[in-house]
Order: C-alpha cells, then structure tokens, then sequence
C-alpha cells in the first residue's frame, strides 16, 4: 500500500500528501494579454506544480524577479565626510527571463497509443505564446508561495527577444527553442488582491437632494450629515494611499488626522467618483464628468451670480476641477496595520467604500 496515496494519515497530516497536493515549490505562472486569434487570455505553467502543462517551462536563472529595484540619491561634497541621503526613487521593474519552447515538455499521445511530437505541434505552441504577449498591453506574471500565497505582477515586452535565432527549430526531429526575453512591469511591486470596507449612511442623518438651501449655503458638518467609519487592513510591505468611491448625490467628507477633507457637491449626474489620497495622482474622476454647457459659462462670468449661486453653476463643471481641497501624505496606511477612515456623507442612500491596495517589494518575504 502506497502510504503517500492511501492510508488514514491521507488528507491529516501533510508530510504525508502528494508533492503536488503540497505545493511547496516556487510557481510561476504567466497569464497573457487576449490572444489575437481567439480573444481568451491562455495561462502558462513556467515554473513548479503543473510547469510545462502548455509545452513551455522556465530556463534555470532570472534576473529582476525577486526585489523591487531602486535608487538611493545622495548628496556629495568637498571636505564631507561620506554622503547625506536625499531620497529613495523606485524604479520600473525589468525581469530577464528564459523560456524553453518543446512539444517533449508537455507530451501527447495520439489514439494509436504514438508519441506525437511534430513541427506543427511545436509552431502552435510558438504561435500561443507570443500571441499572448504585447509591447502596448500587460499581461500577469504571477509566483505562489505556500508560505506567502499568490502575488502578481502586470508585465508586457520591454523589448523584442534578442536571442540568436536557430535557422530551423524543427530540423532533424528537435522542435526545440529557448527564447531570452526582457519584459517590464511599470508597477514594480508585486500585489495582492485589494482589501475594501464600506459604509452606508441612514435617512436619519440624511438631507434631502431637494433641499435648495443646501447647495447655495455652506455646508456645516454634523448637521443633517451620517458619520461612520470603516476600517481596512493593510497587510502589505508598503505604505498605502486608500482610495475612495463616493456615491452622488450629495455632499461627503473624509477625515485626514484631525481635518475633514471637503469633497465637491456631487450630482445625480456624477455617478459614483473615485477618490484617489495620492498627493501625485488626480484626486477625484467620474465616468460620467458633465459637458459644461456655454449658457453656464456665461452665468459664472456674472460676478453676482457666482456669488449667490456659486455651488450651483460649479456643478456643471468636471468633479475633478471643483475640487478645492487636497489630502497629504497623512493619508498613507502604514506597512502591516489597519487603516481607520472617518467619513461623512449627506445622503440618505450615500455610499463610502474604501479601498487599500496591497504591495509587496519581493515575490515572498
């Protein structure tokens, strides 16, 4: 009896299962941009459980996969003892791969019980990789560790394989290739799925969209306005900017330290607008930013007009240009902590939902 397949220990203890039930090798796998013929993303097994399932498995050695690359700025000087540090810049993230091409890795058998191993096998599988990688779009290079569990990279071509090229892969029966790729991830730490939380305000702190004065007048917190807090955790190895979805109508605020930050009146026509703490990102977007007609354009070069209705013709502008105030370096989520967001919403049915990416600086660890 095969105590690795059979036995009471089976599915207990897990010295005892199947190597591939245990997983503990380093996987990497590539998930492509759509294929051009057949418009379906293909997954590629490179590396550990499954590798080479789809005829392709990685080269021994790589370059850029494991830490995140950066640049320590120092400043240098006469008569100075070593350096003074100025800043850390994070580079792009530029990964040098091989990969070997071979129908032997993943081999077939045909109904007469033969090996089928032939050029026509080998160019398809050509065909499916590079039609699953692109110099404009990313696909997802992702590593799984039992220890520290999936996390990805969105990568495409940094440039074109530079590999001296065979005459003929498929002479003499070979139907073999090993491609040196170099491709790039822009984003250069590696991510896991976003945490999120939300919060729902009640009708008996909301104040009705009818409500004329309330656009016109400056907007007092805590009165006729829902107050709550979400709080989301940040597990990863970086400090984190959450983001924001706010639903419309109404008027919100989010709290920065011992400051609310003051959100734009939003519109029915606003839809839901995403608020982005990055102090270097646009703070706020909408799909469905208004077209600012010339009649109201007229009206705001009224000085008097502007001053009664000046929340009013605002709307009519993109939620991003009426926007007043910002958010600072406050707003960042410490590396393993959990982030605590005051918010402020007028509507009966208004929505907050916050978001925290998760990054990590190295494929595990």
């Amino acid at each position: 009896m095969n105590p690795w397949i059979t036995g009471p220990e089976t599915g207990e203890v897990f010295d005892n299962l199947p190597l591939n039930l245990r997983g503990v090798e380093t996987k990497y796998v590539y998930v492509g941009v759509p294929h051009k013929k057949t418009g379906k993303r293909l997954t590629f097994n490179l590396l550990g459980s499954n590798k080479g399932r789809e005829g392709l498995v990685l080269a021994p050695g790589a370059d850029g996969i494991m830490h995140a690359p950066f640049e320590t700025l120092m400043s240098e000087g006469p008569y100075q003892v070593g350096a003074e540090p100025e800043r850390t810049d994070w580079k792009k993230r530029v990964m040098r791969i091989a990969v070997m091409v071979n129908p032997d890795i993943a081999p077939k058998i045909s109904q007469h019980g033969e090996l089928i191993d032939s050029p026509f096998r080998y160019r398809m599988l050509e065909d499916r990789w590079w039609g699953s990688w692109s110099a404009t779009e990313d696909g997802y290079f992702g590593c799984f560790t039992r220890t520290h569990g999936w996390r990805w990279l969105r990568v495409r071509l940094a440039n074109e394989p530079k590999t001296p090229f065979e005459f003929d892969p498929v002479a003499f029966g070979n139907n073999f290739m090993q491609w040196d790729m170099d491709i790039v991830a822009c984003q250069p730490f590696w991510a896991k799925p976003v945490q999120t939380g939300e919060w729902q305000n009640t009708v008996d702190t909301s104040t009705l969209w009818s409500l004329i004065e309330d656009i016109l007048n400056e907007f007092i917190p805590g009165l006729h306005v829902g107050e709550g807090t979400i709080r989301v955790p940040n597990r990863s190895d970086r400090p984190i900017y959450p983001r924001f979805l706010v639903s419309s109508p109404g008027k919100c605020w989010i709290q920065e330290l011992d400051r609310w930050v003051e959100l734009p009146l939003l519109t029915p026509q606003d839809g839901f607008v995403m608020v982005d703490t990055d102090p270097n990102a646009q703070t706020l977007s909408s799909a469905t930013d208004p077209y600012d007609p010339l009649f109201m354009r007229i009206l705001r070069n009224s000085q008097l007009l502007d001053l009664i209705l000046g929340d009013l013709l605002d709307t009519t502008l993109p939620v991003w240009r009426r926007m007043e105030d910002r958010f600072t370096e406050a707003m960042q989520v410490a590396p393993h902590s959990q982030g605590i967001f005051r918010v402020r919403h007028s509507n009966a049915n208004g929505k907050v939902v916050a978001f925290v990416p998760q990054r990590f600086e190295k494929a595990y660890g």
